[in-house]
């Protein structure tokens, strides 16, 4: 199976240097484009890539940002930022992040080799182009066989009729339609109380997500939807309608990590509208983190929004356990 590269796009589309790689490695790798550092993003969290080559400079972060995250979703891809200005304090800070190797320039020659060297395969090498075939001229075509005109078919003589009695089976009773399905009961809301140390210290926390990535809302919610502690203006947003709806997309995330061996999975739904942006994180088995973000005021970046509130959320754990 062919190792899986994803290219990443920068703020001037793809860069020259990567663009010949898929041209160089396109019959050994399989190679997928993102047109900004979201769509990678969410590449990555779909499925595994083996390297992801990235330019410093994104439209949503820098490449930094982006490696930490992709490391986050993915840890065993290989990130190579192109076009990076490199500084001791930039190489400690990759080294600490893991990231494969940082290039100042897009050499198509170094990039190749960093590729070689980070999917442990040999360089391609071109093949030679064909030399053309001398072109033959055609023999002329034989001259065509007389033809003898075929005999007319003998005219088709009457058919008889015959009569024949069909027998037609009964049409069967129609069968009593079922009984419409009964909706299954909805699991009811678990209880979560907080003590008034916890209430202080997520309703801080929540504080500390307004002012870094700039929801309009944050709320911490229970399995069922209920609010715990909110933060923010919601404005003319009905909350208690929002959080029962938003909470849904997050279940089945420990019967996943269940099912994967996993303790826990950290769970993350996002909605995109025209207007608002909905994110949901799970922080415990009983409790969801909720984020509204409307464009209008201020648009959340995935990059950044996944970096902040992972750390709050593992926060929050040690905080809710």
């Amino acid at each position: 199976m062919a190792k899986r590269v994803l290219v990443v796009a920068g703020r001037e589309g793809v860069a020259p240097a990567l663009q010949l790689q898929i041209e160089l490695w396109g019959r050994i790798l399989d190679f997928t484009l993102a047109a900004s550092g979201n769509e990678a993003l969410w590449e990555v969290r779909g499925s595994p890539y083996d390297l992801v080559l990235a330019p410093w400079q994104l439209p949503e972060m820098n490449g930094i940002e982006f490696a930490e995250v992709v490391q986050a979703l993915s840890p065993a891809a290989k990130v190579v930022l192109i076009g990076v200005p490199i500084t001791p304090a930039l190489r400690s800070q990759a080294k600490a992040l893991d990231i494969y190797a940082l290039l100042a320039e897009s050499s198509p020659q170094e990039v190749a080799v960093l590729i070689s060297r980070a999917l442990e395969i040999a360089l391609p090498r071109r093949r030679p182009t064909p030399t053309p075939a001398p072109q033959v001229e055609p023999e002329p075509a034989p001259a065509p066989l007389p033809t003898h005109p075929k005999p007319a078919p003998p005219k088709p003589q009457p058919a008889v009729e015959k009569t024949s009695t069909v027998e037609t089976e009964p049409t069967p009773a129609a069968k009593p339609a079922a009984p419409p399905a009964k909706e299954p009961t909805p699991p009811l809301p678990v209880q979560v109380t907080l003590s008034t140390a916890q209430q202080a210290a997520v309703r801080r926390a929540l504080q500390d997500l307004l002012i870094s990535i700039g929801p309009q809302v944050a709320v911490l919610l229970n399995a069922g939807g209920e609010i715990l502690v909110a933060e923010g203006s919601p404005g003319s947003l009905n909350m208690e309608g929002l959080c029962a709806r938003a909470v849904a997309t997050m279940v089945g995330s420990d019967d996943v990590a269940e099912f994967l061996g996993d303790e826990h999975i950290f769970g993350l739904g996002l909605l995109v509208g025209s207007r608002y942006d909905i994110y949901t994180f799970t922080v415990t088995d009983t409790t969801v983190l909720l984020l509204v973000f409307d464009k209008t005021i201020l648009e959340g970046k995935l990059g950044s929004v996944w970096l902040y509130t992972r750390k709050l959320v593992e926060e929050l754990q040690d905080r809710l356990a």
